[in-house]
């Protein structure tokens, strides 16, 4: 495991390092793996995700799926959702079914989580492909979140979504493929939904309820602008840690 994750980390660490675009627009590259605790193939993905999370101009997030709860586990933070959003980006990207562990990258390109030179590839290959960057801003003051929408033009409408996700987690797996295993968690998302279906591009302040986010069990939130609907290719992001200072500015591009 030792060896394989120091692959990952200079695997993706070139990935980025080398790409001319990033150094140039720093654009935020959003990385989502789909993952199961029942599955035996996905700790080495849930792993990667880990050692990518803190890298500069990369959002990563956890979306726990739950149709591997047949294998003698129920996964503890899975969502039907989840499972709803990965066959759909599947149906769009041409391929049937669904799969752990599969990362999308910025809603465009599709690879097995688990194989580092895929997630590399994938990674450069989303980053190289031109596409307009939105820099939407979350600002936190007390138990609200500002969402800034710059005015922008775009060629059709544009989904908003907003993710309340828990940074890590560490589960004692009962039973299943991974049964004895304590593993972590990185960026689950706890709980998402759509607050803008068809932003046509014009300015836009919308407001957030942090308690929203901790009710169940987040600690950070990002916003995911799609193009056309929810689950189409992404061109703006942002997060924002919900335990730091009420003045803290997102992370965003």
């Amino acid at each position: 495991m030792r060896k394989w994750l120091t692959a990952v980390f200079f695997i993706l660490s070139g990935a980025i390092s080398t790409s001319p675009s990033f150094a140039d627009d720093l654009r935020l590259t959003v990385v989502e793996l789909f993952t199961s605790q029942g599955c035996s193939s996905c700790p080495p993905a849930d792993a990667a995700l880990k050692s990518m999370r803190d890298r500069p101009g990369i959002l990563t997030l956890s979306w726990p799926v739950d149709y591997w709860d047949r294998l003698g586990w129920e996964d503890t933070f899975a969502l039907p959702h989840n499972a709803m959003r990965q066959a759909a980006y599947n149906k769009r990207l041409g391929r049937g079914g669904v799969f752990t562990p599969q990362m999308i990258v910025d809603g465009r390109i599709q690879c097995v989580g688990s194989k580092p030179e895929k997630v590399r590839g994938s990674i450069q290959k989303a980053r190289d492909i031109e596409r307009m960057v939105l820099s939407p801003s979350l600002t936190r003051a007390g138990d609200s979140v500002t969402l800034n929408l710059p005015a922008t033009k775009l060629a059709g409408t544009a989904a908003v979504r907003v993710v309340w996700f828990l940074a890590d987690a560490e589960v004692e797996i009962g039973d299943g493929e991974n049964q004895g295993r304590r593993l972590h968690y990185t960026n689950v998302v706890r709980a998402t939904d759509l607050i803008d279906m068809e932003w046509n591009g014009n300015e836009r302040s919308l407001s957030l309820n942090v308690t929203d986010g901790l009710d169940v069990g987040a600690d950070h939130v990002a916003i995911l602008i799609q193009e056309d609907y929810g689950h189409g290719p992404i061109i703006g992001a942002a997060s924002l840690n919900l335990g730091a200072d009420d003045t803290q500015p997102s992370t965003s591009r």
